[in-house]
């Protein structure tokens, strides 16, 4: 390389780097109606589906065999319409819209509605179609999913068909099977839910916890919050995504901010599966399945470290130090996640988490931690990483871990049909009891906006991703627990408030329609968001994402997510599960 070329690439290096650098952040409003896109998609989504009459859901109505439903489910038009409706709108909100957060999310609802209008049938209609096709009991979640086939040329070999059909069939119970025990301690990042059954004959047992119907709202809250976190880790290096958008400095709100909290929060709800499950291992055993755990996210850390030094790539050094990146904070999470383990049965979740939180914001406050974080100089290998390393002594102990373990304690409720499985191991419950979740939810939610307000308004300590303080860990939770519950009242109304909405939304579940853009997603979410990483360094590797126009930073957006979305397509088609 000339020395010219060598300078050229010295200057855009720099710039990059100051591209990413200083940032204030923006309003929490603003992330929040940004986010919201992804609820507003999901409705606009699920109306199509239910109404439009040329949507696989009413394609799938009039399929008479396995294979055309199978046909529908993978095809061509069911990937295209999820990533239409699911993806481009987000990557939108994100860039060129990103001004009108707070209409965007409104325009997509004002179509759905217009849809509505327009496409859904009369009530007559709708209740001979629905008397025609579906036999139901009074549960909203326990129902055969396999009656239409039934109808059908199948009757001989119906219970072949059964059992072929639970391992695709997302809303009802799956054959129960064998299972090595799984820790609850290690990181949770493919999309699993679980409910309780019981072995109740007259009179109420302690209930042994099984895997159970996925949940649609955790399912598509999930694949949302990835989605946007795909967007942003590239989005960011173009001028179309704006700057207030950004990782923050010091102190202040962005939405990628938010974004780093929340997939800690969504990969401690799913995690709770294990606790729910209750397997009694020693301490030694649990820490040796938590370091197994461990050990690739580590790699990848240390794989992320060498690529990054070795093609001279832009850095931001106040982000997490000069060695240090987020899949080291992610790989030494459930080691840390181990040693709290004991504590389950004495303490919740969230009051554990709470105090966690509090007690670093003594040490930021009272004890010098946070003038040591922010002036001390880079002199020796803590001091050149006291970002990343106080992310794991420090920083991770109190808010990622903090945050890990709410999601826990959210999870607790989320996951079994009985929200308060968890508290009483007693359940008849054998459907989801979504209202009583509902509720539960909204008082958390109370909680810990009144949380929130205490830390932010009354004690006046500035929200800070940086430094992870006890404001940015009121954000990220009463965020992440009002945006489930968001997804919860959405779900609860497309499936019940008319008889149209149940009917299409079984008529999804037999297809596996109603949750498999998220599923693609969520079940093979780590390598979704590795692959995610290396497309994000080819692009700023190939072109000057700098220098690039909207037009052309709109159409490599558009094309690199509708890559990452068809990888995740094609491994859900092809059964394919990665886990690293």
């Amino acid at each position: 390389m000339s020395s010219d070329a060598a300078a050229a690439a010295a200057a855009y290096k720099a710039a990059k780097e100051a591209w990413v650098t200083g940032h204030s952040g923006g309003s929490m409003s603003e992330a929040t109606l940004v986010t919201a896109s992804a609820l507003s998609t999901f409705i606009l989504w699920s109306t199509i589906q239910k109404y439009h009459p040329k949507s696989p859901a009413h394609q799938l109505l009039d399929a008479t065999s396995r294979q055309a439903k199978t046909k529908i489910r993978h095809g061509l038009v069911s990937f295209l319409l999820d990533y239409t409706i699911l993806v481009i709108p987000l990557i939108l909100g994100c860039t060129l819209l990103a001004d009108y957060a707070y209409l965007w999310p409104l325009a997509m609802l004002v179509f759905a509605a217009v849809i509505k209008t327009v496409c859904g049938p009369s009530e007559d209609e709708v209740m001979k179609k629905e008397n025609k096709r579906f036999k139901w009991r009074d549960s909203d979640d326990d129902y055969s999913a396999d009656e239409d086939d039934n109808d059908n040329n199948n009757k001989g070999s119906s219970s072949q068909t059964n059992l072929e059909q639970q391992d695709h069939d997302g809303f009802r119970q799956r054959k129960s099977v064998k299972e090595e025990p799984e820790d609850y301690s290690t990181l949770q990042l493919d999309d699993t839910t679980t409910t309780t059954t019981t072995t109740s004959s007259g009179k109420l047992k302690a209930a042994k916890y099984q895997e159970s119907p996925r949940k649609i709202f955790l399912s598509v809250y999930r694949a949302g919050m990835m989605i946007l976190t795909c967007i942003a880790i590239l989005a960011v290096d173009f001028p179309i995504f704006p700057r207030r958008f950004g990782k923050v400095e010091v102190y202040g709100t962005s939405l990628m901010d938010l974004g780093v909290g929340s997939f800690v929060f969504s990969s401690g709800v799913v995690s709770a599966r294990g606790y729910l499950k209750r397997e009694i291992m020693p301490f030694g055993q649990q820490m040796m399945i938590a370091i197994r755990t461990s050990i690739p996210l580590l790699i990848l850390g240390l794989s992320r470290y060498i690529s990054t030094k070795g093609v001279d790539y832009q850095e931001h050094i106040t982000e997490y130090g000069m060695h240090w990146n987020f899949f080291f904070t992610l790989g030494f999470l459930p080691i840390f996640v181990t040693f709290f383990r004991s504590l389950a049965d004495q303490i919740r979740f969230s009051i554990l988490g709470t105090i966690v939180a509090v007690v670093y914001q003594g040490f930021l406050t009272y004890g010098g931690l946070e003038d040591y974080i922010q002036n001390a100089p880079r002199v020796d290998i803590i001091s050149m990483n006291k970002e990343g390393v106080f992310s794991l002594a420090g920083k991770f102990v109190s808010s990622y871990l903090a945050i890990f373990l709410v999601g826990v304690d959210v999870g607790l409720y989320v996951l079994p049909n009985d929200p308060y499985f968890f508290m009483s191991r007693k359940s008849n419950k054998k459907k989801a009891k979504k209202g009583k979740l509902a509720m539960v939810l909204l008082s958390l939610t109370f909680l810990l906006t009144m949380g929130f307000t205490i830390s932010y308004g009354i004690l006046h300590i500035p929200v800070s991703r940086q430094m992870a303080n006890l404001s940015y860990f009121f954000w990220v939770i009463t965020f992440n627990t009002g945006y489930i519950l968001c997804f919860l009242l959405a779900e609860i109304a497309i499936t019940t408030n008319e008889p149209s909405a149940l009917a299409i939304a079984r008529a999804q579940a037999k297809a596996n329609l109603s949750t498999a853009a998220s599923e693609a997603i969520n079940r093979n979410g780590l390598a979704i968001f590795l692959v995610a990483n290396l497309l994000t360094g080819l692009v700023n590797l190939s072109i000057q994402t700098l220098y690039s126009s909207d037009s052309h930073a709109l159409a490599i957006l558009i094309a690199y997510m509708g890559t990452v979305s068809a990888l995740a397509w094609t491994w859900q088609v092809l059964g394919w599960r990665l886990k690293l």
